[in-house]
């Protein structure tokens, strides 16, 4: 061998010895994105070096949070605001300088399982560091990595759900990421609240133990980021008015814009009352802009509140076409003040809605169907020997009840569902019957001791858009939770069941009920004409529940027995979440279009 090769390969050996004899950086999470993320095309629609200082207002939450006081930062943010690549960015700044166990909790395992793949999974493999010093297993191997737990030398990474208790009750853990935890079952199992089981797993390392909370708000009062945001220092983004200079937060109550035209916004200073453009308030990439927090000397709890109002992905002009766009829908208001102004909603507790008032402003119609009602929709609530049934028509500022009936008989006999299938190809007519529109659709509900036969008259109606519905509760539960297939036992008959949100479909109707405007979109008409259905027994049925808050709960409680009237308007009302009904677009169709649409669903191609 000679002494050039042995040269080489002794120079090799100590570069190799100096490596691991270099103590290891000292990176803030800043420096180290900087330095070390990729970001790749399946998570960023800007893939590749990462950057901090792209999204300014998160460079003092990625410089502080590795402080030595910080043991918990609360991020009360608006959606697709960079709390997912902060998470990501701390798990890869400490895999590699600093291992240690960690567990990053999501709302369910299978949002857990989706964030390790699409998020964890992708971070990884493009930045080269975090590739070497993870393993990556195909499969499930002992020791090893699957998809809900990462291994590295020093620590992993464990992925779970609140709905999985003896997860969240393991081994102890030293930094614990909490994500959308407004979304968190209330009570992991018989364990108690999940954020309260993460916490105690960081006693152990309390001293060097971090706890990152992240979510958009939800309800005022019940919210947990709320809650653990009013415990920490409270920051808030202020930039400069480019007029007086004076630092203050960006508030959605001080854009101006001309009427319907969102291009024209601006935004008015607090201080000397001018305006100026977003272009001018956010100059040199909001290099103005500075947290404040209201509570500094609050050095171990760090928390921050941030609008979409400050993004760097979104415009103002933007935000304010989906404010004019939602306005008028309470659930899609609730949504665009919890996830783009990142406020809590600030929920009624429902009272008693006064069912003679309802009763007396009834009108009288001129025909089966006022002349602006574009759509029919039905209703259908079973009972233990009767149908309750309730057509709705639809226009574009406000819904009409059209019938309410009932109909009597022995469900488990073929003859009341023969009745309702007439029914329901009943066809209603306008002023001079000439025009008409039949059913659309609707929906049925499942629940009860007749879910076989209920089964069975879906399935064979399924193409006339008739749909089976089971009521979920829960705060957080959308109208349209997902469809999945079922049959009843010992039947061939297959038919694709809707899970609905039942809070979300109250919420909606006493919304409506409680606008006394007819101008107000939304507003309620009744018929008087006799024998429509709308006595008072149906007024007392429709507002027979209140809205009320139970440890941190939102409870619907029965002030009256009877409530099938209330549940056949929720039904009724749960087909424009399946088709995205847009009643704007059908008014701009004639009579004979809006028939055959009722009746086939669709219109001939013409």
């Amino acid at each position: 061998m000679s002494k050039k090769t042995i040269d080489k390969k002794t120079i090799e050996l100590f570069k190799r010895c100096l490596v691991i004899l270099l103590p290891p950086e000292d990176l803030t999470v800043r420096e180290w994105a900087d330095k070390y993320r990729v970001l790749s095309t399946e998570s960023s629609k800007e893939p590749g070096k990462f950057e901090t200082a792209r999204t300014p207002y998160m460079v003092e939450i990625y410089e502080r949070v590795t402080e030595n006081q910080v043991r918990q930062m609360t991020l009360m943010m608006a959606a697709q605001l960079a709390k997912s690549e902060f998470i990501i960015n701390i798990f890869g700044r400490y895999v590699h300088l600093d291992p240690c166990p960690m567990l990053l909790v999501q709302p369910t395992d299978d949002m857990a399982a989706a964030f390790s793949k699409e998020r964890l999974d992708p971070a990884i493999r493009e930045s080269k560091i975090l590739t070497k010093l993870i393993k990556e297993f195909k499969g499930v191997r002992k020791g090893g990595d699957t998809v809900l737990h990462k291994v590295f030398k020093g620590g992993f990474i464990a992925s779970v759900g609140t709905n999985s208790p003896s997860k969240l009750a393991a081994r102890p853990i030293r930094l614990a990421f909490m994500d959308e935890v407004d979304r968190y079952a209330k009570s992991s199992g018989d364990e108690g609240s999940p954020i309260s089981l993460v916490k105690k797993r960081l006693t152990t390392f309390s001293d060097v133990s971090k706890c990152i909370i992240t979510g958009t708000p939800t309800i005022k009062g019940i919210s947990e980021v709320e809650e653990e945001y009013k415990n920490s220092s409270q920051a808030e983004w202020n930039l400069a008015c480019p007029h007086c200079k004076a630092l203050q937060p960006l508030k959605f109550s001080n854009l101006k814009w001309k009427e319907d035209d969102p291009q024209s916004v601006v935004m008015k200073c607090e201080k000397c009352g001018k305006t100026a453009t977003e272009k001018e308030w956010k100059r040199n990439n909001q290099g103005t802009g500075v947290w404040i927090h209201k509570y500094p000397l609050e050095k171990g709890h760090l928390g921050y509140h941030l609008s979409a109002l400050a993004s760097v992905f979104r415009t103002w002009s933007d935000i304010v076409k989906e404010f004019l766009e939602v306005k008028g829908d309470k659930q899609k208001l609730k949504a665009f003040i919890n996830t783009v102004l990142a406020e809590t909603w600030e929920d009624e507790l429902t009272a008693k809605i006064d069912y003679e008032k309802l009763y007396k402003r009834r009108i009288k119609y001129k025909a089966d169907l006022p002349a602006d009602v574009v759509l029919l929709t039905v209703g259908i609530d079973v009972q233990n020997d009767w149908l309750a049934i309730e057509v709705v028509g639809w226009a574009p500022n406000a819904t009409y009840g059209i019938e309410y009936k009932v109909i009597n008989g022995n469900l488990e006999e073929q003859l009341i569902w023969d009745e309702l299938d007439t029914y329901l190809s009943k066809e209603f007519y306008f002023e001079g019957n000439v025009h008409s529109l039949g059913i659309f659709g609707g929906c049925i509900d499942t629940g009860g001791n007749h879910t076989q036969r209920v089964y069975d008259f879906v399935s064979t109606h399924q193409h006339k858009r008739i749909i089976g519905i089971k009521g979920q509760g829960g705060d957080f539960v959308p109208v349209n939770n997902g469809f999945r297939e079922t049959k009843g036992k010992g039947r061939t008959s297959r038919i694709q069941l809707l899970s609905v949100g039942v809070n979300a479909l109250k919420d909606i109707t006493y919304g409506s009920l409680k606008i006394n405007d007819k101008n107000v979109k939304g507003y309620m008409y009744y018929p008087s004409n006799y024998g429509r259905g709308y006595d008072k027994e149906y007024f007392m049925s429709l507002t027979a529940e209140v809205k009320s808050y139970k440890n941190k709960k939102v409870e619907w409680i029965k002030i009256r027995d009877r409530n099938e009237a209330l549940d056949c308007r929720n039904y009724a009302t749960v087909l424009h979440y399946v088709f995205n009904i847009d009643l704007l677009e059908l008014a701009k169709l004639s009579k004979e279009q809006l028939r055959e649409l009722s009746i086939r669903g669709k219109l001939k191609s013409r």
